[in-house]
């Protein structure tokens, strides 16, 4: 993507408790005009019976044991091979006091070993011998026919190494497809589409020298300067590919992946079973496949495939790479604080205002939204209680600009939101609001929300703030697609308005005081779900309808955008001097909570109305979008789990959202229902929640509950109860 690489900082886990507040790991993302890949080759091993077996392991990993760690890996060490790249081992081992021998695959010559090191040409393992770990390896000789049962050596060491394989997994990535190497018997990178240049052993050369010089070369191409880099090999004498070891009727499990169990006989029955194509027989085999991605046993895996099909490497083929070439903490890649990114982040017509008052912000959705307004010392449990409490008590007021909204416009509205929604829309009087809810085709809750009728054919639909462009989307198929015939316009006005909610027992009396006229707000102008058109003091024009999603007694205020800040001081100063606060998202969670009103917690596209406790809203005099899917048995049946509250038996206990909620001593399977939201209630004095139960609450009264969290390691008896746990006959918000 035009130089563009992202890079992996380990930030503490090498660190792990001295570094308690710091991410494991840190994405970097580069872009570069030019990239220089000196990812190096991996070492092969060759399938063999018993290859899998403690004691087994790469020439580069022994040698690494002894000499960046000071550690000789074995006594009597058998070291196979079929290249130059393993001598120095040997040097390396025998030197150290180790007894070696190394055995090549090779029947010519090869680079000398000092004395006390045995050399046999022509041999290659064939099986191992031992229980918990190595004690001896059987060799094979190759000849005309194929490979012949040799002679045993005891060890308690085999390292083996049949080939290198450059790291060509990155550019890969980038499209430039690997290309077969028969002189070096390996995958080599080919040219790619942008300015990436692979150097040193990613490009198959062996020796340092060379590599050194490819590496100069790679840098005067990445600077546009001519340049010469040295030819892919360096080895003295050439490999002779190794890829399986096997008697004709040997029937030992030789591995080929190791991460995955995949044997050889594995890719020969992927091959009985018709599978042609490389990709299908990776993932039929599961052969490097997840964290490996071909990097161990890709090679032998096409080899064998190869010879199964009677065709060379390069007329099968080979599987395509997936990223990221190391594992990544997931945290690194989704954490929501990485920075600034093409995600788009939306801030309402009051954000400045609400930063400047001291909001802690939060994502919601694309939204960055007010979280809650901390006073000094206060945490975000202390702040959100008093915010909420304060809302009971007295007024507050919540920006919710960030709703979706939707202006519905044009003579036939009326019938087209009676055929979307599933109560009835096409009487609403002028000037009143009403709450719908939509399904989908398949007759599950698509979204809720408040649409006020502005005119004799315009409408203002405000949707919940995460679905607002789905159901724009939504809507305007239907018009395009279903009933073209309508005259409806539809526009999206979101960023046209900047909203405010004034809820609490003086909520009339703020209001009343921002506005010129404060007669049009009084019960009788006014009555619940009732819209008008108002001018605030300064002259601001401003539509207030008396709706509530906190079930206090609250009014919705709408501004234009850009009079959004002179609306907040005004509504502010009127808040504070009625002792009331700012509140945030989680206050307002709260409130809905207590209420039992849904959100998207709730409404997760596998419920029903009746399953959220909306049932009867559905007319049964019209039709409209879900009505005949949403009476399938299924959906109907009376034990699907429903809406209910939740208390902790112990009202001193707090639970978890997402929770299993059980039958005592029943933690197997998927439970009785789930939490799908907490809250500390400060109505109640005590934790609450809400969530789904098979049957309803109704059916679990006064039955033993447990709310368990196998992985927060919280399980507490609850009692099951009405949804509507605060004020369940709403009087509190028609008053």
């Amino acid at each position: 993507d035009h130089g563009t690489a992202g890079l992996l900082e380990k930030v503490n886990d090498h660190q792990g408790p001295l570094a308690p507040y710091q991410p494991r790991q840190r994405i970097w993302t580069v872009r570069a005009q030019a990239t220089i890949l000196a990812t190096g080759a991996i070492e092969r091993s060759i399938a063999f019976g018993g290859n899998d077996r403690p004691g087994v392991m790469s020439v580069n990993a022994g040698r690494a044991y002894l000499n960046r760690y000071g550690i000789l890996p074995g006594q009597r060490i058998v070291i196979a091979t079929n290249n130059d790249s393993t001598y120095p081992a040997a040097r390396d081992l025998s030197k150290a006091g180790a007894e070696v021998t190394l055995v090549d695959a090779r029947a010519t010559s090869a680079p000398s070993l000092p004395d006390g090191v045995r050399h046999d040409k022509g041999y290659a393992p064939l099986r191992t011998f031992g229980w918990k770990n190595l004690s001896g390896v059987q060799l094979a000789e190759r000849g005309e026919t194929g490979w012949h049962a040799a002679q045993t050596f005891d060890c308690d060491l085999l390292l083996v190494s049949g080939g290198w394989s450059p790291v060509v997994n990155l550019s890969s990535n980038r499209g430039a497809a690997p290309g077969w190497n028969s002189e070096n018997a390996c995958f080599l990178p080919t040219p790619a589409t942008e300015p990436l240049f692979p150097a040193g052993a990613a490009c198959g050369i062996w020796q340092n020298a060379a590599c050194e010089a490819s590496g100069v070369a790679a840098a005067q191409s990445a600077l546009g300067e001519p340049a010469h880099p040295p030819k892919p090999g360096g080895w003295e004498n050439p490999i002779q590919p190794v890829y399986e070891v096997r008697l004709p009727a040997q029937n030992i499990k030789s591995f080929v992946d190791f991460q995955h169990d995949v044997t050889s006989s594995d890719l020969r029955l992927a091959h009985q079973e018709g599978f042609v194509s490389v990709e299908h027989m990776k993932r039929y085999t599961t052969l490097g496949m997840a964290t490996d991605q071909g990097k161990m046993g890709n090679v032998i895996g096409l080899a064998l495939m190869a010879e199964a099909l009677g065709k060379t490497i390069p007329e099968v083929g080979t599987t395509r790479f997936r990223p990221p070439y190391t594992p990544v903490a997931i945290g690194a890649f989704a954490g929501r604080q990485v920075g600034a990114h093409f995600k788009a982040l939306r801030r309402t017509p009051l954000h400045n205002w609400n930063c400047k008052r001291g909001a802690i912000m939060t994502d919601a959705g694309l939204w960055h939204r007010p979280w809650y307004f901390p006073k000094v010392g206060e945490t975000i449990e202390t702040a959100y209680i008093r915010e909420a409490g304060r809302v009971r008590e007295t007024v507050g007021v919540c920006d919710v600009s960030s709703l979706g909204k939707i202006a519905v416009q044009g003579p036939d509205s009326g019938a087209f939101l009676n055929r979307v929604y599933v109560n009835g829309f096409g009487k609403l009087p002028v000037s009143k609001a009403r709450y719908g809810v939509m399904l989908r085709d398949d007759g599950m809750v698509m979204d809720d929300g408040t649409t006020w009728r502005l005119g004799e054919d315009e409408y203002l639909m405000t949707t919940t703030t995460t679905n607002a462009g789905k159901v724009m989307v939504w809507l305007e198929e239907l018009l395009q697609t279903r009933w073209p015939e309508l005259r409806v316009h539809l526009t999206s006005v979101s960023d046209q308005w900047a909203a405010v909610s004034v809820a609490g027992p003086k909520a009339r009396q703020v209001i009343a005081d921002c506005l010129i006229d404060a007669a049009v707000i009084s019960a009788e102008h006014l009555p619940f779900m009732g819209v008008t058109k108002a001018v605030l003091k300064g002259d601001i024009s401003a539509w207030i309808a008396r709706i509530s999603f906190s079930g206090e007694l609250a009014f919705e205020v709408f501004v234009e955008a850009g009079y959004g800040e002179s609306m907040m001081d005004l509504i502010d100063g009127a808040v504070k001097a009625a002792d009331g606060c700012l509140y945030g998202l989680e206050a307002l969670g709260t409130l809905r909570i207590e209420k039992g009103h849904v959100t998207g917690a709730e409404l997760d596209g596998r419920v029903t109305l009746d399953d959220a406790g909306l049932g009867k809203m559905a007319s049964s005099k019209k039709a409209f979008i879900g009505n005949a899917l949403r009476k399938r048995s299924e959906l109907t049946r009376e034990n699907r789990p429903q809406l209910v509250g939740i208390f902790p038996k112990n009202r001193s206990q707090n639970f978890n959202a997402g929770a299993l909620l059980i039958n005592p001593g029943d933690e197997a399977g998927f439970g009785e229902g789930w939490v799908t939201a907490v809250t500390h209630s400060p109505a109640l004095g005590h934790w609450i929640g809400l969530g789904y139960i098979s049957g309803g609450h109704r059916l679990w009264t006064d039955k033993p509950v447990m709310a368990t969290d196998p992985l927060r390691k919280n399980d507490i008896a609850v009692e099951i109860v009405s949804p509507h746990m605060f004020d369940p006959t709403g009087e509190r918000m028609h008053d």
